[in-house]
């Protein structure tokens, strides 16, 4: 009876560990809502995009980032026009770094290395937070997959600065 008793009391931890790992599983499968992991864009730096767009890139890419007409195709200089930035062109394939850069340095065909710039700098006209405001505005353009996605891009394409020692 006394083995049986001492049996009894040093499978109790045991029993307490199987209990707690079955704890954390459900029986029965229910269906999730997947939460987009991309962050929730700033309705003020929004603002302040779209009115630097409307100022500064309207006038190329559309008001509705739709585009110049004709955008996908190339005209008779083998070029394209201004591409829209909403979900049928390509924006939201790019980084954020890549999407900064273009709009601070300008961006000439990728094809054609030599040729003129397509779109030019802005990098004397707009400073560091209105770039980074309108690439936050051309994200309201995009559906959530496309979001998704760019953000997924964003973080592979992240870049560590280092820090310099201090003595």
């Amino acid at each position: 009876m006394r083995r049986l008793a001492c049996l009894s009391v040093s499978a109790i931890p045991l029993l307490f560990v199987l209990l707690a790992a079955c704890a954390g599983s459900s029986p029965t499968t229910t269906p999730t809502t997947q939460v987009p992991t991309y962050p929730t864009l700033v309705p003020a730096q929004v603002a302040n995009g779209q009115a630097i767009y409307v100022r500064s890139c309207a006038s190329c890419h559309g008001a509705n980032a739709q585009g110049a007409p004709g955008w996908a195709t190339s005209g008779p200089d083998g070029l394209h026009p201004a591409p829209a930035h909403d979900d049928s062109g390509h924006t939201w394939h790019h980084s954020d770094r890549v999407l900064y850069a273009t709009v601070r340095d300008g961006m000439n065909d990728p094809l054609k290395p030599d040729s003129p710039l397509r779109m030019p700098a802005f990098k004397d006209k707009l400073n560091d937070a209105e770039i980074r405001a309108v690439i936050e505005y051309l994200k309201t353009f995009w559906s959530a997959e496309h979001r998704q996605w760019q953000f997924n891009e964003t973080r592979k394409d992240f870049v560590p600065t280092t820090t310099p020692e201090i003595k």
